[in-house]
């Protein structure tokens, strides 16, 4: 999972790419970085460890250009090649699933990968960067790419004419905006609303768009089969403040929880979320059942997403930190949690142990997604299959030794119902479907 956003005006733009990448840093964690162009046309490249806000800082005096690429990732990116078309910096949010397939391949062509601390393991950006570089134009290199390789992506790439944007099968979002002669893409909306851009639109599965001191320019539309939009992202990745493919995170997620409620019918004191993740369903489930929302955990503000590390213990540690509980709301009460999803159900079973060790009568757990019984191959949280719980277990088993009254999982239809779109155009293949 990673954030990118690409930038270009007829001034200085670095301030909008910070502000933009910042706003992204739902997305990942571990790594950010910049590139731009310069005033003699030149490109440069920065990246580091940590977050966007200890690391860059707007108003910076060697940083000035008027055209940048930024973004928040698992690895070290812009990633950097040069070839006979000039430089170009590049950022991918995606995964490559048959990655040794395609460096193998691109090894027997004559093709090299020096300077990396371990070239063994070199990153998906690595290998996206050199299959599209070794084209005669940026379009050819993507439509190389859909050609070769099995995944799914939405890149930004800095080169010497713009900013260009490309999006593959649809799972990774990106929407395009504007203001004042500034133009912008963004992984999300969320990026836009504080900066002053206005959305103009989704870049369309297949699309590559070109960003230059003009506009936004179609640069090429591949007809790609089997396209499906991320689920997931309107259930957990995004920010609720984003707009993903024309309809409202927040909004998405309010509706999931709405249809929970008229689909199961429990008898309780209050709804609490699972904060940040459940507060969103929370809230629409609250609002048609009837039940006071009350929030029995608050999330300490300094710790962040658990689903963002790249391994799963590094994922728990901060989940354990996060939630603090309020020992005062639980006591004799009867409490449905709500929660995005659940994984392996350590987080599921201690925070039920918690809540009944503080006092709770009863919990029951409303879940937004169906239970989970894939790794997801278009993303790196998740390693294998048997992470998931609802591939060893039954959902009676799950309730029963993760200690709950009750547990719900939401279904393919209700995600129909609440996104507003049929399930042959959503991405379910993590829950079976």
């Amino acid at each position: 999972m990673g954030g990118i956003f690409g930038v270009v005006s007829k001034k200085d733009c670095i301030d909008d790419a910070i502000s933009g990448v910042f706003y992204l840093q739902n997305r990942s964690e571990e790594y950010c970085g910049l590139a731009w162009k310069n005033s003699e046309g030149k490109l440069k490249n920065t990246t580091h460890k940590g977050l966007v806000k200890q690391n860059y800082s707007k108003g910076s005096d060697w940083m000035k250009g008027t055209a940048a690429v930024a973004c928040v990732s698992g690895s070290r990116e812009p990633v950097s090649e040069l070839s006979k078309k000039g430089g170009m910096s590049l950022c991918v949010d995606g995964n490559v699933f048959n990655y040794f397939e395609l460096k193998n391949n691109l090894l027997k062509a004559g093709s090299t990968f020096s300077g990396y601390h371990n070239p063994e393991q070199i990153s998906d950006a690595v290998l996206i960067s050199k299959i599209i570089s070794n084209e005669s134009n940026f379009e050819g290199g993507v439509e190389s790419l859909i050609g070769q390789m099995k995944g799914d992506f939405a890149l930004v790439a800095l080169t010497p004419e713009g900013v260009y944007a490309a999006r593959g099968w649809g799972r990774k979002p990106l929407i395009l905006g504007k203001k004042d002669g500034v133009y912008a893409v963004s992984s999300e909306s969320v990026s836009f609303i504080n900066s002053g851009f206005k959305i103009i639109r989704d870049v369309k599965p297949g699309e590559v768009v070109l960003l230059n001191s003009d506009g936004i320019n179609f640069v090429a539309q591949f007809d790609l089969q089997n396209i499906r939009l991320g689920t997931f992202e309107w259930i957990y990745t995004a920010h609720p403040a984003s707009v993903i493919d024309g309809r409202s995170v927040e909004l998405v997620r309010n509706k999931i929880g709405e249809l929970m409620a008229e689909k199961y019918k429990i008898d309780a004191d209050l709804v609490s979320p699972v904060p940040n993740s459940g507060r969103c369903h929370a809230v629409g489930f609250s609002n048609t059942s009837g039940i006071p929302y009350t929030e029995v955990f608050k999330k300490f503000d300094y710790c962040g997403r658990s689903f963002t590390p790249s391994t799963v213990e590094a994922q728990h540690a901060v989940a354990d930190e996060k939630l603090i509980p309020v020992k005062e709301l639980i006591k004799g009460k009867r409490i449905v949690i709500v929660d995005d999803s659940i994984v392996k159900g350590n987080q599921t079973r201690k925070q039920t142990q918690r809540l009944k060790d503080l006092g709770a009568k009863e919990v029951h757990a409303i879940i937004a997604c169906p239970p989970l019984v894939a790794a997801c191959k278009f993303g790196k949280s998740i390693k294998n299959d048997e992470d998931c719980i609802a591939k060893r277990m039954s959902l009676e088993e799950i309730r029963t030794t993760r200690g709950l009254d009750g547990l719900h999982f939401a279904d393919a239809e209700i995600l129909e119902k609440a996104i507003g779109l049929p399930r042959e155009k959503l991405c379910l293949d993590c829950w079976g479907m």
